[in-house]
């Protein structure tokens, strides 16, 4: 072995104990945090994180159309959309993307999931 390659072992070596150490300390202020009845920041979902964020505008500014309802055998198809919207798609392509999926693709949230991403990467109903 060379030099410099035992130096860049060496110095990967030192990173991956400082990164260790840095965890350990973390982990320590958060339990004394917790001790001292500090309340730590809840972890988040994201999914859960956008439905609380989101605020609907006090007075349309136009006239609205009112969404139909989905059959409560479409369970789930909300959290498919903030999914998407967490992916990177705009909500009017995931909620479109969404709802064309079929029955059958709609048997488990997974296959819907990954039905609905396909049409959001072909552009929506396609």
């Amino acid at each position: 072995m060379t030099g410099t390659t035992v130096l860049g072992m060496l110095f990967g070596a030192a990173l991956v104990a400082i990164g260790v150490l840095a965890a350990a300390l973390a982990d320590r202020i958060r339990c004394l945090k917790i001790a001292r009845g500090i309340p730590a920041i809840p972890v988040v979902e994201s999914a859960e994180l956008l439905r609380t964020t989101t605020v609907a505008p006090a007075k349309p500014t136009r006239a609205v159309r009112p969404e139909s309802k989905p059959s409560p055998a479409a369970e789930g198809g909300e959290d498919v959309i903030t999914a998407l919207i967490a992916a990177g798609y705009k909500k009017p392509i995931a909620t479109e993307a969404t709802w064309a999926c079929t029955a059958a693709e709609r048997a488990t949230i997974e296959s819907w999931t990954a039905c609905a991403l396909r049409r959001c990467a072909r552009g929506g109903m396609s």
